[in-house]
């Protein structure tokens, strides 16, 4: 038998998945998840399930969410800082229990890497996630 390798595609607007459940998705190139992700550009939410803090983060450039996402199943924290800190002293084991992944926005491909930075903004804003989360800049 084939091991499991995730749920089929939900829709943008249903992404609500625990790391461990994006981990085989991610590590088995589930193909439609990789076909839509690496499509869009887009704004992101982690949600630490242990403490409520969130961190919201863009993706752009060449295979859009799926691409920055990737980096995430492989560190645990996308080399952000305040995240990259916080796997440092709990494990990369924390990210995989912990952290909850949803997109907040998706955008097109061709919208420039600045529109997508001023969204993100616009959602740290929103969330108050340099107040109160993972958010430092």
């Amino acid at each position: 038998s084939e091991p499991y390798s995730g749920e089929t595609f939900p829709g943008f607007e249903n992404i609500c998945h625990d790391f461990y459940v994006l981990e085989s998705i991610f590590k088995s190139e589930r193909s439609d998840w990789k076909a839509v992700l690496s499509s869009v550009k887009g704004i992101y939410l982690i949600s630490d399930k242990n403490n409520g803090k969130q961190y919201v983060g863009s993706a752009y450039g060449n295979d859009g969410i799926w691409a920055r996402w990737s980096c995430y199943i492989g560190t645990g924290h996308g080399w952000n800082d305040e995240l990259t800190m916080l796997i440092k002293e709990k494990g990369f084991r924390y990210a995989r229990e912990n952290f909850r992944f949803s997109i907040l926005e998706i955008m097109t491909m061709t919208t420039s890497d600045d529109e997508v930075i001023k969204r993100e903004a616009h959602w740290k804003n929103a969330i108050l996630s340099r107040e109160h989360g993972y958010n430092k800049n």
